[in-house]
């Protein structure tokens, strides 16, 4: 799957992400969200998550895409002259599978624009729950469980089938 994130959108439904904006600037809130895309992306096993932010005329020496955290989530700026709503909409017009598609978004206008479009849609506050979900079971996989609990569960067929496998012989 691949997620298309309305970034400010996002990051004013989140206290933490708007906390950083208020407090450290947008570089610090940009970071903080960069950060959270990358655990999901990894906790979830995303193919790309792409961040789309409103373009600005100081920002228009900035790459118009610039990769983050080892390519896994990808930083789009809109056009200065445009926004990113419709950078968004575009973006999915553009694609080849839109159905393979999620966009990110709080916005009525782009969510109705990109169902028609045959695109996913998940609401922001949905896409916190589901992200906040993934990065915890992905730091915790076993949910609390003590891991000794599967010390020793091995019937003998599988202890057999393992010896096999990493070429040990049952008389050595």
């Amino acid at each position: 799957m691949r997620y298309i994130i309305d970034a400010c959108n996002l990051i004013f439904r989140d206290r933490r992400l708007e906390d950083a904006l208020e407090n450290h600037g947008f570089p610090a809130a940009r970071q903080l969200l960069v950060t959270m895309l990358t655990r999901f992306a990894y906790a979830e096993r995303t193919q790309q998550i792409i961040a789309v932010f409103d373009g600005s005329e100081k920002a228009a020496h900035r790459p118009r895409r610039q990769r983050e955290s080892a390519g896994a989530v990808e930083l789009v700026y809109a056009d200065p002259r445009s926004d990113a709503d419709r950078f968004i909409i575009e973006m999915v017009e553009n694609a080849q599978r839109p159905g393979e598609l999620t966009v990110v978004s709080s916005d009525k206008m782009i969510i109705r624009n990109v169902r028609r479009l045959q695109a996913h849609t998940l609401g922001c506050r949905d896409f916190l729950r589901r992200t906040r979900r993934a990065i915890a079971q992905a730091s915790d996989p076993l949910q609390g469980e003590d891991p000794r609990k599967y010390v020793g569960q091995l019937s003998a067929r599988e202890v057999e089938e393992w010896m096999k496998i990493f070429g040990f012989k049952e008389n050595e």
